[in-house]
């Protein structure tokens, strides 16, 4: 694979308040060489100062850092252009958020696992996460895989947090190409899952956690849990919004369609097909499709909500 430079992308909004715990824990990733690119959605706090701040400290070192401004259109949009940016012979390329703290070695360890890997074969990495709440001390591990991580999963439910990704040089190639095409996706990670997987990528899911994610209100997506939050997400699926979500990813993976191994793009017709065909079609398009969610319980609400029309 060889020992180019790797890449970090993180997009900027607002993240002042977390931002320098997050950017101290990157020089503990294992690597003594790392380019990060930002893109900062206009923030209108010292988010874009701390990190000059913190470049000018790096200087002299094998550590850079490149700012740019992003489209203004939301967090996935501002991760789409970084990665439609990308050299046109990348390295490995990590993603990260602007308020976790990375665990020491992540990097690191994801380079060992990726260069076992043939340079012509696409493939990634991501990790489990442990769900911090700074205030209340508490941490929890994000739940392991149940099920083989597969396009007919990623079609469904997206395992492969955006801020555990690690892209080698061929699924970052594939995720340059298809960047353009997928703008409005509702999540750049679920996309590159779907994408990736999809194209015949190795899936590689670490089982060790990579990092903290920091739990607070302003979160883009989060992961909250619990009774009210599960009524949430339930409530949300009745009023279409899951739905409207996979329309989004959908249509971003159609534009993208000739990326695909032609057994996926036979899955993703068919879906779509399911998606315009009343009950008894719909399930029956769904079930040859061979669609999963990682646990019973996803599946179950997954098939209700097949029932209701709301997928």
């Amino acid at each position: 694979m060889g020992e180019r430079r790797m890449l970090i992308l993180m997009g900027l909004h607002n993240g002042a308040r977390h931002l320098e715990p997050q950017l101290t824990s990157l020089l503990a990733s294992g690597l003594d060489a790392w380019e990060l690119r930002v893109s900062d959605d206009g923030s209108t706090d010292r988010g874009p100062e701390l990190l000059g701040r913190f470049a000018a400290q790096l200087d002299g070192s094998g550590y850079r850092i490149r700012l740019t401004e992003g489209p203004g259109r939301g967090f996935a949009a501002n991760y789409m252009v970084l990665l439609a940016d990308l050299p046109e012979v990348p390295g490995c390329v990590a993603l990260a958020d602007q308020d976790d703290i990375w665990l020491p070695g992540r990097l690191a360890r994801a380079r060992e696992v990726l260069g076992r890997v043939p340079n012509s074969l696409p493939a990634f990495t991501f990790a489990r996460r442990i769900d911090w709440q700074p205030e209340a001390s508490r941490y929890r591990p994000s739940a392991p895989l149940r099920r083989r991580p597969s396009f007919a999963n990623a079609l469904v439910e997206n395992v492969a947090y955006g801020n555990t990704l690690v892209l080698n040089p061929a699924a970052a190639r594939l995720a340059r190409r298809a960047a353009p095409l997928a703008q409005g996706v509702y999540a750049h990670d679920w996309f590159l899952y779907q994408l990736l997987s999809g194209a015949g990528a190795l899936c590689l899911a670490d089982r060790a956690p990579a990092l903290l994610y920091r739990q607070h209100a302003d979160n883009a997506i989060g992961a909250p849990r619990g009774l009210r939050a599960w009524i949430g997400r339930k409530g949300q699926v009745l009023r279409g919004v899951y739905a409207a979500r996979l329309q989004a990813q959908i249509d971003a993976l159609t534009r993208c369609e000739d990326l695909l191994l032609p057994e996926n793009r036979a899955i993703l017709r068919t879906l779509r097909r399911a998606r315009q065909s009343g009950l008894g079609e719909r399930l029956r398009q769904l079930h040859r499709a061979g669609l999963y969610r990682q646990d019973w319980q996803g599946n179950l609400g997954f098939w209700g909500a097949a029932i209701l029309g709301k997928v």
